[in-house]
């Protein structure tokens, strides 16, 4: 048998106890890896960046922000993930974004989450030798403005999830599961200062591995935000964030579910259910031209109210000329994310 299944495996890598998990509408769905958001720098900062995405990762965070961005930029994003769990676990990134004239912006990113060696065990127990495991989705974003400080974008992914290459027991075929999905996002520029940023992820079919009627929907979500530029100087910036998450899971189609998802329970279970994030950057510039030299601290926090967690994160950021380099740090605190450090290499073409 495998040796975790795809539900106490990633409700472990979100940072979920088993307990609260089963209380969270995530625990009804598979390929959770898709939760987690890229990006050193959005991390630091309390998840918080529908609204900013500035850079490749906007592929994932918002198609929409593609759209302005007017130099080619590339994301890598490593993280040992949950070292205190197991030492091979560990998650990628890599994002590329470009203009096209005349068009609009496209981006495109590939993600990995590598679950490590499994023990394959048969049904008595014994150990019948080792396999390895993985998440992965490749996707590919369009943005474009479709008015005046506002812009739209959507993206495609591919996503396949490979737990087992053999069922377990008498269970034939294997544990691999394919689908897709659709991302739409739009992003307005309010004022100079603001921007409202929405993005609706993971708009997909169902995914199965050995017996199709049994299939878990896609962790479908929406987050809403906005970021204030409170401080623009030649020498400082100011900028804070806030994002609201809200799962879309229930027991129906993925399009269903756009509507179900908010009456299948009651108001105050559905208030429960959405994530606060809150974060701010302070930007020291290093240089006349503060964007192309720069010093960053930054700070954040996650509130998960049903799956009760309260996560300080924090970060720092240094870029010279083309390259940017971030670094953030996720306490997570009497949870498998304790401790966990993400870092980002930002290219600028």
């Amino acid at each position: 048998m495998r040796k975790l299944t795809t539900l106490i495996l990633m409700g472990l890598c979100l940072g979920l106890l088993p307990d609260r998990a089963q209380a969270t509408p995530e625990s009804r769905a598979a390929v959770l890896f898709l939760l987690i958001e890229p990006g050193a720098r959005a991390i630091g900062m309390g998840e918080t960046y529908v609204a900013i995405a500035d850079d490749a990762t906007a592929s994932y965070f918002n198609p929409a922000a593609l759209a302005g961005q007017s130099r080619k930029k590339v994301n890598f994003t490593h993280s040992k993930w949950l070292p205190g769990l197991a030492d091979d676990l560990s998650y990628e990134f890599l994002a590329y974004s470009t203009p096209v004239e005349g068009w609009g912006n496209i981006g495109v990113n590939v993600a990995l989450l590598n679950l490590g060696e499994q023990i394959r065990t048969d049904e008595r127990g014994n150990t019948q030798g080792t396999f390895r495991s993985y998440d992965m989705a490749l996707s590919a974003a369009y943005g474009a403005d479709i008015g005046d400080n506002m812009s739209a974008g959507i993206g495609l992914k591919f996503i396949r999830s490979n737990l087992a290459d053999q069922g377990a027991g008498i269970e034939r075929g294997k544990g691999v599961g394919n689908s897709f999905a659709a991302d739409i996002g739009l992003l307005w520029k309010m004022t100079p200062e603001i921007s409202f940023g929405a993005a609706l992820r993971n708009l997909g079919p169902k995914i199965a591995y050995i017996d199709a009627s049994q299939a878990d929907p896609l962790p479908q979500h929406i987050v809403l935000g906005t970021a204030y530029e409170l401080m623009d100087t030649q020498y400082h910036d100011v900028l804070l964030s806030f994002d609201l998450y809200k799962p879309l899971i229930a027991d129906g189609s993925f399009l269903g579910n756009l509507v179900k998802a908010w009456a299948d329970e009651g108001m105050g279970d559905e208030l429960r259910e959405m994530d606060l994030h809150v974060g701010g950057e302070y930007k020291y510039g290093l240089s006349a031209r503060q964007d192309e030299a720069f010093f960053a601290l930054r700070a954040g926090y996650s509130w998960d109210s049903d799956g009760e967690l309260k996560t300080p994160t924090f970060g720092v950021g240094l870029k010279y000329n083309r390259f940017q380099v971030d670094v953030a740090y996720i306490t997570g605190e009497d949870t498998p994310m304790q401790d966990n450090t993400r870092f980002s290499l930002n290219l600028i073409f």
